[in-house]
């Protein structure tokens, strides 16, 4: 059985197919470990892409996070952002301190200038790219398509784009 975008028993909409595959195009072609490659290469910014995933995150944020917190906005195990936290902390990407209060086992997760510096030379040769593709598309299309991509992965990350 399908289920309508407001979660009811029904039928899919012909494009939701077409966009599902489209999007997944998209998310493998840009999560590829080829992309990354040349991205890295491109930057010269000698990272993995869950380190630079973690990076952004952080560089985002308002303020030192938990890493709970941050182990929830990516989707993964606290354990997986320990252990990345060692590594970018020995590289001088990240600092930590402990939470404040009784519990010293807590602790904040902050990006330093040099991880900003990082993601922001990540980020630059990202858009140049992603320039460089949308170059026949209108300002209205590139406002739209945004949109739409946005609402996507909010409602994902909501869990309102839950199975069921």
């Amino acid at each position: 059985m399908t289920h309508s975008p407001s979660g009811n028993p029904g039928p899919v909409a012909p494009s939701v197919p077409e966009l599902h595959r489209s999007l997944s195009d998209l998310a493998h072609v840009l999560g590829s470990a080829r992309t990354h490659a040349r991205l890295r290469a491109q930057s010269g910014v000698p990272i993995d892409r869950a380190s630079l995933t973690l990076l952004r995150a952080l560089a985002a944020a308002s303020a030192p996070m938990p890493m709970g917190d941050l182990a929830d906005i990516l989707m993964v195990r606290a354990s997986h952002v320990s252990r990345q936290m060692r590594s970018l902390k020995e590289e001088g990407l990240v600092t930590t301190v402990r939470e404040p209060g009784d519990d010293h086992r807590v602790r904040r997760i902050s990006i330093t200038e040099d991880g900003r510096d990082l993601v922001s030379r990540m980020e630059t040769t990202g858009q140049r790219w992603l320039t460089d593709a949308l170059a026949d598309f209108t300002p209205d299309e590139l406002h739209t398509t945004a949109a739409v991509i946005k609402r996507i992965a909010d409602a994902h990350r909501d869990g309102d784009g839950e199975l069921g």
